[in-house]
């Protein structure tokens, strides 16, 4: 199985009283989400699902990678378990999916996204995933049967390594 770990885009601070689930994404993490969704139609290998956070700023992440890597809108689901969760939770979500998706990428936040690929892969891989970066890892076997320490690290994609 192959997973992407995805960190959302780089989110507005400009309204400190908006509650921090309603934040967008601002000027950069909108430019990075261009750069990135070009990056990800260059790419043969691809998540067949999306699961993503339904915090504004994950929901907006999620289109830029539901488009760059031309996912179907009906593979794309929101599951609030995923907003600010621990890599607990993650691994819960990970652990229901279907055996029939082979390829699923997560949109989620941050520590909670660092923790979980190096809990997968069993060692500090990432010291911090910056926003919008796109760590892939492979599971082996069942999702239902994925652990910590299980997971194979495979790449990890930047915005700033694309940028100009």
């Amino acid at each position: 199985m192959k997973l992407w770990v995805i960190r959302h885009a780089k989110s507005s601070w400009d309204d400190p009283s908006q509650a921090d689930f309603d934040r967008p994404l601002n000027g950069r993490g909108k430019k990075d989400g261009k750069r990135m969704m070009k990056w990800m139609r260059e790419q043969s290998l691809r998540p067949g699902r999306l699961i993503s956070s339904d915090a504004v700023r994950a929901r907006a992440t999620t289109e830029f990678v539901r488009s760059g890597y031309e996912i179907a809108a009906h593979n794309v689901n929101f599951d609030h378990r995923l907003y600010l969760a621990e890599p607990e939770t993650m691994l819960v979500v990970v652990r229901e999916l279907p055996d029939d998706c082979a390829s699923v990428g997560l949109v989620g936040h941050n520590p909670g996204s660092t923790e979980f690929v190096n809990a997968m892969v069993g060692t500090s891989v990432v010291d911090e995933l910056p926003t919008f970066a796109v760590a892939l890892l492979h599971i082996p076997g069942r999702w239902a049967d994925a652990t910590f320490g299980s997971a194979s690290f495979v790449a990890l994609r930047t915005p700033k390594q694309l940028r100009d």
